[in-house]
């Protein structure tokens, strides 16, 4: 055990909460006075107990499937973005105190249904309350910070966004086509039953079957894309097993070996990975190709847009982290630097799924 897991218990609450499965270790909790000051932002002390309430939160939102091997790794980022979470939080709020801004109760509701609006059909307020883990007063809370963020930066906000156009957006594209190259591959779909090399020879012989079991189904005419939704156990399910462009030297050997021996359109022997057993479809097959400018240029426009107001956010943040005194214990330190790596990394490589900079609203 490291001194981050030793320190509350945090960390082991947090792998106990959310692995789900039967060998997950678990670390008892030392004593912890949940009122204790854990970090000062100036003169604002945030408690272990908030931070603790916070890293739970983000745990309940990681991907449920993370190998135990990432599990320290993840649980040492969820505990840095508690952090740096609070704080930013506390950065705005003094800011907010300090400033003759203000929020009032008629734009905290405009804006909540403003929020809902940007739901869609289907979806509420409660819906996402309940997905983020977060409580109807914390939304409120967060959210008043957000609106005043949004009036003070405003007209750098709009700037910003103005600044990009459709020639900027055509020079992007010209000076990355790699961002914009889709690799040569097999397109593939696939259903998957988990169980990991370490499990017990039940749980493999199990996992097995019912693999075999989708595979028999599927070879007596079942629908591949709804078999896929019932059964697999790979967060494709949702788009009935398509995983896409498989190029090569990106997934375990043994499914790549599979994916590029099949025939297209066959139903192929049910093949292990280290993740779990896979019954694979290859559906078709892709050359390399640029997109064309025209095809992507509605979204690059957005996304561009979107980028440049992240940016003025975030250098509005780091403006009032270097007027403020901020006091971390080393331990914390430690958790905050793995969290900001996993954050500057590819986003391939994310363990946390919010690796934007810290959102006040709903991280």
């Amino acid at each position: 055990m490291n001194r981050m897991m030793r320190w509350m218990g945090l960390l082991g609450l947090l792998l106990a909460a959310g692995c789900g499965r039967e060998e997950a270790q678990v670390v008892e909790p030392t004593a912890m006075d949940a009122t204790e000051v854990a970090v000062w932002v100036d003169q604002a002390g945030i408690t272990r107990g908030q931070i603790q309430h916070e890293a739970m939160r983000l745990f309940s939102q990681a991907p449920k499937n993370i190998p135990p091997e990432q599990m320290e790794r993840l649980q040492l980022q969820l505990l840095g973005r508690a952090v740096d979470n609070l704080v930013t939080r506390q950065l705005v709020k003094a800011e907010m105190e300090r400033s003759n801004v203000l929020i009032s109760r008629e734009d905290i509701e405009a804006g909540k249904r403003d929020l809902e609006r940007g739901l869609g059909d289907g979806s509420s307020l409660t819906m996402l309350l309940a997905k983020v883990n977060l409580s109807m007063e914390e939304l409120e809370a967060n959210l008043m910070l957000d609106l005043f963020k949004n009036k003070v930066l405003k007209e750098q906000v709009d700037a910003a966004a103005a600044a990009v156009t459709e020639e900027s957006a055509r020079a992007y594209y010209d000076e990355n086509p790699e961002q914009f190259t889709v690799p040569e591959g097999r397109l593939v779909s696939h259903i998957l039953i988990r169980a990991r090399p370490d499990d017990d020879e039940a749980v493999r012989s199990d996992a097995r079957a019912r693999a075999e079991g989708a595979r028999k189904a599927l070879l007596e005419g079942a629908d591949f894309a709804g078999l896929a939704r019932e059964v697999s156990q790979c967060m494709s399910r949702s788009r009935g097993g398509v995983l896409g462009v498989v190029p090569r030297g990106r997934e375990a050997p043994a499914f790549e070996d599979a994916v590029y021996s099949q025939e297209i359109g066959e139903i192929g022997d049910v093949v292990e990975s280290p993740v779990g057993f896979h019954v694979i479809k290859v559906t078709g097959e892709q050359a390399e190709r640029l997109v064309p400018f025209d095809e992507i240029k509605d979204r690059l426009i957005a996304q561009l847009k979107s980028q440049a107001q992240q940016e003025v956010n975030a250098a509005y943040i780091e403006e009032l982290r270097e007027k403020a005194t901020i006091k971390l214990d080393d331990q914390f330190k430690a958790a905050t630097q793995v969290a900001g790596e996993a954050s500057e990394g590819a986003p391939g490589g994310e363990l946390v799924p919010d690796a934007a900079a810290p959102a006040v609203t709903t991280p």
